[in-house]
């Protein structure tokens, strides 16, 4: 059965009216949501439903993009809530993820393709609309990787809601990041991200071109953003990449949030990544970052 049959995207609007009854959102509504987001397809047989949660077992994602690779997963589960046909909360439990390699199986970066291939992920997501404060309140996101790489993220999002062109026209106020880095996987990812920045390089040296690019990041960055030690352990961090291990955490704030304004400003500019162009996007954000060495995976 595929899910992605025809289904209207659950919101509608973000005006909900003060007495409007939240209940459990429907299967085909949440799928459809998830679609509009992720870009894949989902196809599945409905394994049960309980509590609310919409289980599915054996899940095939098929990518729209041709750059992006195809994806199975063991268990998927889907759980949300509306009101006024409003989406007002979605939660996604998904484990297995693995790619899909071979026959049938999109073509991608041969590195990438070694270090992803032997490895499956768990993804937790919960995310919740606060009509209060006219904020999407974003808690929980986890990606845990059976080879020992964690990212657990939240964040608030002011005038967002649950739909793609809402969430893009909202603005982030605060970003909490915790990341665990086992060392292994970043080498081929850093790879593949320095050949395409100097495409005449390989190896050793496109990971190095993809690391000068980070520092250069950090650089540009208005410095008067940066808490107490925070520019230096992002340097401690970058220098130590792709084998360094440690835990990163990285917790940025704005009052006046950055929306999408602002992106399409430094986008446009001649240098997105000069000085200038990073203050005008950063102005009155605040970010702390640590760094810790050699945890145990």
């Amino acid at each position: 059965m595929n899910l992605f049959r025809p289904a209207a995207v659950l919101v509608l609007s973000l005006a909900i009216p003060a007495a409007a009854e939240t209940k459990f959102a429907d299967c085909a509504g949440l799928s459809a949501l998830l679609q509009s987001f992720s870009g894949y397809t989902l196809s599945a047989p409905l394994a049960g439903d309980a509590e609310g949660w919409c289980v599915l077992d054996g899940a095939s994602l098929q990518a729209a993009a041709a750059d992006l690779p195809d994806l199975k997963a063991d268990r998927l589960r889907l759980r949300g809530s509306v009101a006024d046909r409003v989406a007002m909360s979605v939660e996604l439990d998904l484990t297995g993820l693995r790619l899909v390699i071979g026959l049938g199986g999109k073509a991608i970066d041969p590195a990438l393709q070694a270090a992803f291939r032997l490895q499956s992920a768990d993804l937790q997501l919960a995310a919740t609309l606060n009509p209060a404060t006219d904020t999407l309140e974003i808690r929980g996101l986890a990606l845990r990787l059976s080879g020992g790489t964690e990212l657990t993220l939240g964040a608030d999002i002011r005038g967002a809601g649950l739909s793609p062109l809402s969430l893009a026209a909202g603005s982030l106020t605060a970003l909490d990041l915790d990341w665990r880095n086992d060392g292994r996987l970043l080498g081929p990812v850093m790879e593949a991200a320095g050949a395409r920045l100097a495409r005449d390089q390989a190896g050793t040296d496109a990971i190095d071109a993809a690391r000068s690019a980070l520092h250069a990041v950090v650089e540009a960055l208005p410095g008067m953003m940066f808490a107490e030690g925070a520019k230096e352990n992002l340097t401690r961090l970058i220098a130590s990449l792709p084998r360094g291990r440690g835990r990163l955490r990285l917790s940025l704030t704005s009052k006046d949030g950055i929306g999408a304004a602002r992106l399409i400003i430094a986008g446009l500019a001649d240098a997105p990544l000069a000085p200038e162009t990073l203050a005008a996007l950063f102005a009155g954000a605040s970010l702390s970052a640590s760094w810790e060495p050699g945890l145990a995976p």
